[in-house]
């Protein structure tokens, strides 16, 4: 599903929620919270101006295979970041990123495009998080970790200080990952040990 937002104030990005697109055929023409769900897929309707897209989706992987249909349709992206997120004025967010709230974000941090920081995630100084990657709720980034593209970190996921987290990872809810995961790998657990690739 991927999220139509409008702009509010054009000096200054400000974005209220106007519909969604969604592939579920059964889901075209409903309402979700008072909200249109609109055509998905191949018939991707057109947008009024002013309109950009955020892309919700948690996988990382079908995270990757909407925004890349959404790109080539052209579709401007939209960055969200909640009011209530705390960060730094050096923190660089990407294109189609969302902050949800509660967020702590401290300096010199990198989030790539389509990266999803869920509510009560907290990054440290000099990460870097890589396009596409999905932070679900309550993970903590110490500082100068370097997370790979498309990684899913699950709910509650650690990982220390100096880490890196290869691309196309996936990391299981409560880990502890306490030293560095080769790509592609999936790792469970507290110390968090690889279970699968690798």
């Amino acid at each position: 599903m991927a999220w139509l937002v409008g702009e509010i104030n054009s000096r200054r990005p400000a974005w209220h929620l106007v519909g969604f697109l969604d592939d579920d055929e059964a889901r075209h023409g409903t309402m979700l919270d008072g909200l249109a769900v609109l055509a998905g897929g191949e018939s991707l309707p057109s947008l009024p101006d002013g309109t950009h897209v955020v892309c919700a989706v948690g996988d990382p992987q079908a995270k990757a295979r909407v925004v890349e249909r959404l790109r080539s349709r052209h579709f401007p992206f939209a960055s969200l970041i909640h009011p209530s997120v705390h960060r730094s004025p050096s923190v660089q967010v990407g294109e189609g990123s969302v902050i949800m709230p509660g967020a702590a974000l401290t300096v010199d941090i990198r989030l790539g495009d389509h990266v999803l920081v869920s509510p009560g995630c907290t990054v440290g100084h000099d990460t870097v998080v890589g396009h596409g990657a999905s932070l679900m709720p309550g993970v903590h980034l110490a500082g100068r970790v370097n997370v790979g593209e498309r990684v899913f970190l699950g709910m509650g996921a650690v990982v220390i200080s100096g880490v890196t987290v290869g691309a196309d990872v996936t990391v299981g809810a409560g880990a502890a990952v306490i030293r560095d995961l080769p790509p592609g790998v999936t790792a469970v657990g507290v110390p968090a040990r690889v279970i699968r690739g690798g």
